[in-house]
């Protein structure tokens, strides 16, 4: 089932963009909005990425708290050189 979706007060930039983009693409300018619809629906549905770093490390602790594990104490075979 086809509708007609209007969008009003779309600045100039904007449209200049978009017109820029359906001719790259080869594409009328409806059919490149259309192409960016769907794809911005379909990609509505997935996962999305995690926003911050500070986040995705948080998750890490937790899904490692439990594990109990000995870290090694360093050993250095050979000296190292220290530049004065």
């Amino acid at each position: 089932m086809a509708s007609v979706i209007t969008v009003r007060s779309l600045d100039e930039g904007t449209q200049r963009a978009l017109r820029h983009r359906a001719v790259d693409h080869g594409r009328s300018l409806e059919a490149e909005i259309r192409s960016i619809l769907q794809v911005a629906a379909r990609d509505a549905g997935r996962r999305r990425p995690t926003s911050t770093l500070a986040e995705a490390a948080e998750r890490f602790r937790a899904s490692v708290a439990d594990l109990d594990f000995e870290i090694p104490e360093r050993v250095d075979e050979q000296p190292r050189e220290v530049f004065v």
